[in-house]
C-alpha cells in the first residue's frame, strides 16, 4: 500500500499480547486514514454501551496517508476512542513529530485494548514491539516520562506519547502529550490511564513508498511555494493562533467570564503582539513544516519566572485568560506548562474554573468547599494550586476533574445554568451569539462543543461573507465544512496548512502518495462519509436531536455590551438551522442518518 505502512499494531494489554494486522485497502480507501480510519476501526471494534473507562474501550492512534512524507504541513496523527466526558465519540488531532515517526517505525497506527495487571508502556523500534514495565513511570508528568524514556532507549530522538497524574487519576478532561502537544478534548487521557498504559515510545528509520515519486517532490515544491505566498498562512508563522484575540475580541464574541459578556478590557495584554514582545523565544515547527506556526515562550521575571512552555495559543490565552477575568501572561504560560505536565485539556480546565469561579461568586461554592481558595474572577494565584488539585483530584480538583456537566450536576442549586458545554465537552473561545454558524458548528459537532469541526469565523467574521447575526446560509456552511476538515483530519493534514490546500491539491496528495486517482469530489465525498460515520458512532450512544443544542445562557440571554449587544440567538433559530442542516445531510428529524444515506456513502458495505 503506496503511502501506508500496510500494517496495524493490535495490542491486547490485557493479555499481554501484540499482533500485526494488515490495513485494509478498502477502508483507507473509503475513509482515507487518520480520523477517518480510525473511526472505522473503532466502529466495528467497540461494543455498543461500553463504559469509556472498562477495560472494553478501545484506544485508537491513526496516521494518514501523507504523515511523513515531505509534502508540507502534513504532520497531523489521530487519538480515537469513547470519551469519559461524554459518554460517546471522541477523536483528537495531534501535531508534531510522533504520528512520522510512528510510520517510519513500521505501522499505520496502533490498536488497544484491555487492561494492563500492571502499569505498562509500549516500545516499537524500527518494527518490533514490546509491552515494557512502566512502574517507575507512573506518577511521573509528561516531561519527565519523555526524557527518562529517551534515556532507557538511549536515543534523544524518540518520540513519546504519554499521560500525566491527570490520567493516572482518570481525570475526565485528561489529555495525552507528545510532542509538547495534546490530544485532549474528551479525557483520552482517562482513557490511556484506566489501561495503565503509561506511554507509547517509537522510533524507526523505515521510508515511507509512495506512488509517484516525482509527482510527490513536485507537489512539495508547489506547497511550499503556495505557503510562503499565502499572506495568511505567513501570518500563522509570525504570530501564531494568538493573532486571533483581537479581532475575536473586537468583534464582541470573546467569552468573558464564563460567557457573561463578549469582550475582555484586557485582551490587549494578553494579544499576539504583546505575547511576542514579552514572551516568545523562539518560533517552533512539526515535521515537515515550513509555517512554524508555535511559540516557544520563556518568563522571565516575576512570580512565575522560569516558565518555559510552548504556546499559550489562542485556546488557552482565552481559557486562563477572558474566560476567567486574568488579563496576566505569565500566569496563563504557568497554566499552559502545568497542564501540558499534568497531562490536562487546557480548553476544558480554563473552562471549569471559570465555571467554578462563577459558582464561588453566587455562593454555590465557599472558601470551604475550595479549601481556602479564593475564586474570585480575575485571582490568577489559584490556578497552579488548582490544576495540581484537579490533577490529583484532591478537594474541589476531584470535583472539577468531572467536567463542568458533571461538576454542576452534582453540586445542582442551580448551578447547570453555568455550565457551559455541549453534550458534555466544554466550549472554546467563540461566543456562537456572534456568529450564529459556530452556534450549528458546537450543537452538531461529531465530539461535542468542538470549534475545529466547522471553523465559520473566516466566513461570517473576518471576511463578512455572510450575515453572522443570521442563521441563512450556516446549514449548508457548516455541512461544508465538516466534510472538508473530516478529509483534512484523516489524509494528515493541518487545518494552517490546509488554508493555502484546497480539497483538489488533497485529491492529488492521496494521488501521488496512494496511487488511487481521487478527484476533488472523492475528498469531499469521503469527508461526507467519515462524518455520517461519526454520527452513526454517536447515535449508537443515545444521542439525538435533543442533545444538539446549546447552554440555556447562549439561547435565553444577550450579551451586555459590544457589536452584539442585545441580538439573541433563539432556540427558533437553532431550530430553522438544525432542520436545514439535517435535510442536507440526509438525517431524519432526530437526527439520524437515513439508511438510504448510508447505502448510498457506502458504510453499511464497508462496515457490514
Amino acid at each position: 500500500m503506496f503511502g501506508y505502512k500496510g500494517k496495524l499494531l493490535r495490542v491486547d494489554l490485557t493479555e499481554g499480547s501484540l499482533e500485526e494486522r494488515p490495513t485494509s485497502e478498502q477502508l483507507a480507501r473509503a475513509f482515507l486514514g487518520g480520523r477517518g480510519l480510525g473511526a472505522a476501526l473503532l466502529y466495528k471494534e467497540l461494543e455498543r454501551g461500553v463504559d469509556p473507562l472498562s477495560p472494553k474501550n478501545v484506544l485508537i492512534f491513526m496516521t494518514g496517508p501523507a504523515v511523513g512524507t515531505p509534502l508540507p504541513a502534513c504532520p497531523r496523527w489521530e487519538v480515537v476512542t469513547k470519551s469519559p466526558l461524554t459518554s460517546m465519540y471522541c477523536c483528537g488531532s495531534v501535531g508534531g513529530f510522533f504520528g512520522a515517526e510512528l510510520k517510519f517505525a513500521g505501522y499505520d497506527g496502533i490498536i488497544v485494548r484491555g487492561k494492563a495487571a500492571n502499569p505498562t508502556y509500549l516500545a516499537i523500534i524500527d518494527g518490533r514491539a514490546e509491552l515494557r514495565d512502566a512502574g517507575k513511570l507512573w506518577g511521573m508528568n509528561t516531561d519527565e516520562v519523555e526524557a527518562a524514556l529517551r534515556k532507557e532507549l538511549k536515543d534523544s530522538r524518540a518520540r513519546v506519547a504519554s499521560i500525566g497524574p491527570a490520567g493516572e487519576n482518570l481525570v475526565k478532561i485528561a489529555s495525552i502529550q507528545a510532542d509538547l502537544r495534546s490530544a485532549g478534548r474528551g479525557g483520552p487521557g482517562a482513557v490511556m490511564g484506566s489501561k495503565l498504559l503509561k506511554a507509547i515510545a517509537v522510533r524507526g528509520h523505515e521510508r515511507i513508498e509512495v506512488a509517484d515519486e516525482d509527482g510527490l517532490m513536485a507537489l512539495t515544491r508547489e506547497l511550499v511555494s503556495s505557503m510562503k505566498e499565502s499572506r495568511a498562512v505567513q501570518n500563522f508563522s509570525r504570530w501564531g493562533t494568538p493573532q486571533f484575540v483581537d479581532p475575536v475580541n473586537e468583534g464582541g464574541l470573546w467569552p468573558t467570564r464564563n460567557f457573561r459578556e463578549g469582550s475582555f478590557e484586557g485582551a490587549r495584554r494578553l494579544n499576539a503582539e504583546s505575547m511576542r514582545e514579552r514572551l516568545v523565544k523562539r518560533d517552533t515547527a512539526c515535521y515537515a513544516c515550513p509555517i512554524a506556526c508555535g511559540k516557544l515562550s520563556v518568563v522571565g521575571d516575576g512570580p512565575y519566572a522560569g516558565v518555559v512552555v510552548e504556546g499559550p495559543d489562542y485556546e488557552t490565552l482565552w481559557a486562563f485568560g477572558a474566560q476567567c477575568g486574568v488579563d496576566r501572561l505569565d500566569a496563563i504560560a504557568a497554566a499552559n506548562l502545568w497542564c501540558d505536565r499534568y497531562g490536562i485539556d487546557t480548553i476544558s480546565a480554563g473552562n471549569a474554573i471559570g465555571f467554578a469561579m462563577e459558582c464561588f461568586e453566587h455562593g454555590l461554592l465557599t472558601s470551604s468547599d475550595t479549601g481556602g481558595l479564593d475564586l474570585k474572577f480575575g485571582n490568577h494565584e489559584v490556578f497552579v494550586e488548582l490544576l495540581r488539585r484537579i490533577a490529583f483530584r484532591e478537594g474541589i480538583g476531584d470535583l472539577l476533574a468531572e467536567g463542568v456537566r458533571a461538576a454542576a450536576e452534582r453540586m445542582g442549586r442551580g448551578a447547570e445554568k453555568f455550565a457551559m458545554h455541549v453534550k458534555g465537552l466544554e466550549l472554546p473561545a467563540y461566543d456562537p451569539r456572534g456568529a450564529w454558524g459556530m452556534a450549528l458548528a458546537y450543537a452538531t459537532a461529531c465530539r461535542g462543543g468542538c470549534h475545529l469541526k466547522a471553523w465559520t469565523l473566516a466566513a461570517e467574521v473576518f471576511e463578512a461573507r455572510y450575515d453572522r447575526f443570521s442563521s441563512e446560509g450556516k446549514a449548508k456552511l457548516v455541512f461544508d465544512l465538516q466534510n472538508i476538515r473530516a478529509a483534512v483530519d484523516s489524509i494528515g493534514v493541518c487545518v494552517i496548512g490546509s488554508r493555502a490546500m484546497g480539497v483538489r491539491e488533497m485529491a492529488r496528495v492521496m494521488t501521488v502518495t496512494t496511487g488511487w486517482s481521487f478527484k476533488a469530489d472523492d475528498i469531499t465525498k469521503a469527508g461526507e462519509r467519515i462524518y455520517n460515520l461519526e454520527r452513526l458512532l454517536a447515535v449508537r450512544d443515545g444521542i439525538s436531536r435533543e442533545d444538539d443544542t446549546l447552554p440555556p445562557r447562549l439561547l435565553n440571554e444577550t450579551l451586555p455590551h459590544g457589536p452584539c449587544k442585545g441580538i439573541a440567538l433563539r432556540g427558533e433559530d437553532l431550530d430553522r438551522m438544525l432542520d436545514e442542516y439535517y435535510a442536507l445531510r440526509g438525517w431524519d428529524r432526530r437526527g439520524r442518518p437515513k439508511k438510504d444515506k448510508i447505502e448510498e456513502l457506502g458504510i453499511t458495505k464497508l462496515l457490514g
